[in-house]
């Protein structure tokens, strides 16, 4: 492909980015409306006990909880942005996150990937504390400019 045909494919990618669909402007809040009151469910993962000692008891956090930590976590890094975020329980126990990344065009990558790998392992020991055998993926499937 010549550079032309990028430049001709980037103005066409932003022209249907701009364009609504056609009719959108009529539903347009009935459907924001029906996606806000729909509930969420979330399964929820066992959590080390910050004070065993204190009261007998059991704690749990939805992994929708842990899902948006990891996100927020994972959003002022400036070579990556993410594109999904997988959790995986058993019988109430997390044993592992998938982490997508789009890298930024030129980015150290490999970097991205150690840092998005790093902040994973800090929020879980946060949130849920000691996950022995967790399995953290990060991988890059998409670039970015």
């Amino acid at each position: 492909m010549a550079i032309g045909d990028y430049d001709a494919i980037d103005r066409a990618a932003r022209v249907l980015r701009v364009l609504p669909e056609p009719g959108w402007d009529a539903i347009e809040d009935d459907v924001i409306a029906a996606v806000r009151s729909t509930p969420r469910g979330g399964w929820p993962l066992l959590v080390e006990d910050p004070l065993p000692d204190s009261a007998p008891g059991v704690l749990r956090v939805s992994e929708l909880v842990l899902g948006t930590l990891l996100s927020r976590a994972l959003t002022d890094d400036p070579d990556s942005r993410v594109t999904d975020i997988r959790i995986g329980s058993e019988e109430s126990a997390l044993h592992s996150i998938s982490v997508e990344l789009s890298g930024r065009y030129l980015a150290d990558l490999p970097a991205a990937v150690e840092r998005a790998r790093a902040r994973c392992e800090q929020v879980v020991a946060e949130v849920i504390g000691d996950v022995p055998g967790l399995s953290i993926d990060v991988t890059v499937t998409d670039v970015h400019r």
